[in-house]
This record gives C-alpha cells, structure tokens and sequence, in this order.
C-alpha cells in the first residue's frame, strides 16, 4: 500500500482548487526536487519542521531561504539540476533517435554520438558553474569538447582527457548551442537534414513558443526523381509551403530552420547540399532568410546576431522552460505576475544563467 500510495509517488501540495502559500515543508521540499532531484538534506529539515528561523514568511525568514538557495546552488548535488535539466530543455533524448546512415555518414559512430549529446550538458554546466549571460547559449567564442568532437569539429584537441573549454574562431563555423551537433542532428531524420523540424525545434527551446501540427491531408515533400535536376531541400519545401493551408505556419516556422542550411544531417559544415538523386551537380546551400517580423539575415552568423537582439525574449523564454522544470507542470496565466517578477529580477545582472536560476527557486 506504501508503494501505491500517491503520497509516496508525487509530491503533493495541498488542494489544487485553492490558491496558498506553500508551507516551510512544502517550500523545503519543492525547492530540494528542483535543484538536487531529492527529498531535503538534514539542513534544509531543520528549517522546514520548525528547529530554526523557517522558509517563509518574515524578513528573517526570507534571510534564511537565501541562505539555503545559495547553499544548494554550490553544492555538488546541483550537477543533477544541470543534467537533467539541460537535456529536457533541449530535448537531447531525441539524439540518435534516427541513427544516420554509415554510407552517408561513415565519420558517425558510438563514441561521437555520446559526446554530441554530453557536449551541450557539458556546455551548460560551464555556464552555470561560471554564472556566464544567457547570450553564450545563442552565440559564443568557445565550447566543451573532447577528443572525439574536435576531431569531428576540426579544432585543435584539448590539452587534456575528457571534456575541456575550446576557443573557437569564425571559420570553426561553431558557437553556442544552436549550431552544436547534437541539435543540428535530432532534427534530422538519419538520411537528410530537415529544416522545418530545425525550426520547430528551435521556437520550442529558444523561444518556448510550440507551433500548431500541421494539417492531416498535407503531401510529404517528394524526392527529387532520377531525370530531374538536383534541387535542394530548401527549394523543395518553398515549393510545398505554397499550399495555402501550409503557409502561415511555414512562414514563422522555415526562416529558424533554413539558417542553419550550411549544417547537415550529422551537424557538419558544408557548402553545397549532397542530393543522391537527379541529374546534375549537387547545388549550392542557401542559407538566406527573414524573420517573421520582417529581419533579413544571409547565414547562420547573422542569424545568431538577430537572435541576440531579442536577448530579453531569449531570457523570458528560459525562465518559462526552468519555471515549468522546477514546477513540474505546465504555466498557466496565473503564472505570469511570478514570471514577470523573475525576469526583473534576472535582468538587473544582466540575465546570467546560475542569477536566473537562484531568482527561479
């Protein structure tokens, strides 16, 4: 009955009809599964059952829920926050999910895809442990690699064993998580990069915005046939999107997707798009676009410069992904005074990631 019981298998908070404050045990355990994925340590009881000042309530109080949220953030039971979250956000279980094709892609093996999905874990962690703007999830200098993903990368390998900090130049053609190939390569199916799922996925993580499914009866973008002239897949889905069911939803959805053109279904950088079919050479890669409120950009690097514009929906948009994370269910409009304040809160240190999180819990 113990193991039945769903007291033992959720955490429950009172009556979901009404509106309260959370009680020093409840605040005490809430905060406890948000940063170390268990129940309070003994420090953190003390409080909630009454030995010491409490959670909530006074200004001393208040004191002493500051003390325990940095207290927590330091310890090395955070790094549990860090995996667990990070790979939720991005939605990392989905990397090797379409495992792609060792004729096309014989450079792809065991030992690179488990480092393309630490590497943005990793990445996080950095930028936690380090308290670095939220700007360097969208474009930065450098990133965490191994072995294994310099080589895959081309950039010099770390000094030392294991996941290091590596500096990256322009023509590295890498920067932030957005061009990582853990997210280029859960957003292809195996065979081929597919830039509508690149652009769903990124209105999801980066700006926390789920486009609608598209409508039932919709064609599938057909393969280029044997006497026809190798065309890209962006020239294809331009095709397909003129269906007039299809093009409000692509027009928000295709620009995210298509910047990252010069990336293929592995994550590896190239300049013309590798079309098995068709006659003819295989055709220049076109990573030109709009943003939906009207922006150009030519390639990824002006891409990411645009994101970076829109730092404060960026930062927004995170907070929502984390606020969701450390609630364990979805936001609703109720939510929305809190999450105002917790965006206030961050910017004023300019929406540094380990800031977001201590103004989270």
């Amino acid at each position: 009955s113990v193991l039945t019981s769903r007291n033992f298998i959720y955490l429950v908070e009172g009556e979901p009809e009404a509106r309260e404050h959370l009680t020093d045990w409840e605040l005490a355990s809430r905060l406890s599964y948000f940063l170390w994925s268990s129940m309070p340590d003994d420090e953190l009881l003390a409080e909630a059952t009454g030995q010491s000042a409490g959670l909530s309530g006074n200004a001393q109080q208040a004191g002493s829920l500051h003390y325990h949220v940095d207290r927590m953030l330091d310890d090395e039971r955070i790094n549990r926050f860090i995996d667990d979250f990070s790979r939720q956000w991005l939605q990392l279980h989905r990397v090797g999910m379409f495992p792609p094709d060792k004729k096309l892609y014989p450079a792809y093996d065991d030992w690179l895809e488990t480092s393309l999905r630490e590497e943005p874990v990793e990445f996080f962690r950095e930028m936690f442990r380090k308290n670095l703007p939220i700007e360097d999830f969208l474009d930065s200098d450098w990133t965490i690699a191994n072995a294994r993903l310099c080589d895959f990368y081309g950039l010099p390998e770390p000094k030392e064993g294991g996941f290091q900090r590596v500096s990256l130049k322009p023509e590295d053609h890498r920067g932030g998580l957005l061009t990582m190939g853990a997210v280029l390569g859960l957003t292809s199916d195996g065979t081929r990069h597919r830039p509508v799922h690149r652009g769903v996925w990124l209105s999801e993580a980066i700006f926390n915005r789920t486009p609608p499914s598209p409508p039932a009866n919709v064609d599938p973008i057909e393969p280029v046939p044997p006497q026809g002239t190798k065309i890209t897949i962006r020239q294809r889905i331009e095709a397909h999107a003129k269906n007039s069911s299809c093009a409000a939803c692509h027009r928000n959805i295709d620009p995210l997707g298509l910047a990252f053109d010069q990336y293929d279904a592995i994550g590896q950088w190239r300049t013309r798009e590798h079309v098995p079919t068709g006659v003819g050479e295989d055709p220049l890669v076109d990573a030109s676009g709009v943003m939906p409120d009207g922006r150009p950009f030519t390639d990824s690097t002006e891409f990411k410069q645009l994101l970076l514009e829109d730092r404060d929906k960026v930062s927004r948009a995170f907070i929502e992904h984390l606020c969701t994370y450390a609630l364990r269910r979805v936001l609703t409009v109720d939510d929305r005074a809190a999450v105002d304040a917790i965006v206030d809160e961050a910017k004023k240190t300019e929406f540094r990631v380990k800031d977001i999180v201590r103004a989270v819990a």
